[in-house]
């Protein structure tokens, strides 16, 4: 079975979201991500943190009930997520899976967030942010194939990370491309469907965003 590291950031967090989380998952619960999994009765294997959220008395109830606690300082040269990140790819994690990292007023800690997908697909990591509504990967480029299964998420939108994406092949999909070019300054990858069981993103140069989405 695949080591799956899931950290739980900060950021608004529903009551579903929570429920990505399986048995045997690594969780890891970043700052205000500790009240959320707390009160959901989810287990805490790492917390890390500056705990500026929280407050000073939470990492000694952490250590109390038994949780390795790694506490931050408050200023320092990346943040927590991020830290929590370099954590599972520095122990082995074979996929990572980020909650909490898109809600919340702090839209460029959401930001951040989702550039984090490229320090996870660079350590050859599968990496996935979600929440209840969208469901976001990177695809790298390099003539590698992304399968999507349909399912909760009908829409697939593509947005350019680098400033040109080419060769992008688009099999199963409302939409189809074959080899096509699409650039960051104009989004026009946005809310395709899939219409196959699954469907098959190809792309010969540059790196994509794909958001799975609701309505």
């Amino acid at each position: 079975m695949k080591s799956r590291w899931v950290v739980v950031a900060g950021g608004e967090l529903a009551g579903a979201d929570l429920g990505a989380i399986r048995p045997g998952d690594r969780v890891v619960a970043v700052d205000g991500g500790v009240r959320a999994l707390r009160r959901a009765n989810l287990p805490i294997h790492l917390a890390v943190g500056d705990f500026d959220t929280l407050g000073p008395r939470v990492p000694r109830l952490l250590k109390e009930a038994g949780i390795p606690v790694k506490r931050l300082p408050a200023e320092k040269d990346m943040t927590d997520t991020q830290y929590a990140v370099e954590t599972a790819i520095a122990e082995g994690a074979q996929e990572i899976l980020v909650l909490g990292a898109l809600g919340g007023a702090r839209f460029d800690h959401a930001l951040a967030n989702l550039f984090l997908l490229e320090k996870i697909e660079a350590a050859g990591i599968p990496g996935v942010i979600e929440n209840s509504s969208n469901r976001i990967r990177l695809h790298p480029g390099a003539e590698k194939e992304l399968w999507l299964e349909r399912g909760p998420f009908p829409y697939v939108s593509l947005l350019a990370l680098t400033e040109r994406v080419e060769g992008v092949s688009l099999e199963g999909f409302r939409y189809p491309l074959c080899d096509a070019s699409l650039y960051r300054q104009y989004p026009r990858g946005i809310s395709n469907e899939l219409t196959a069981r699954r469907g098959k993103i190809r792309i010969r140069r540059g790196k994509l965003l794909v958001v799975e989405s609701r309505d």
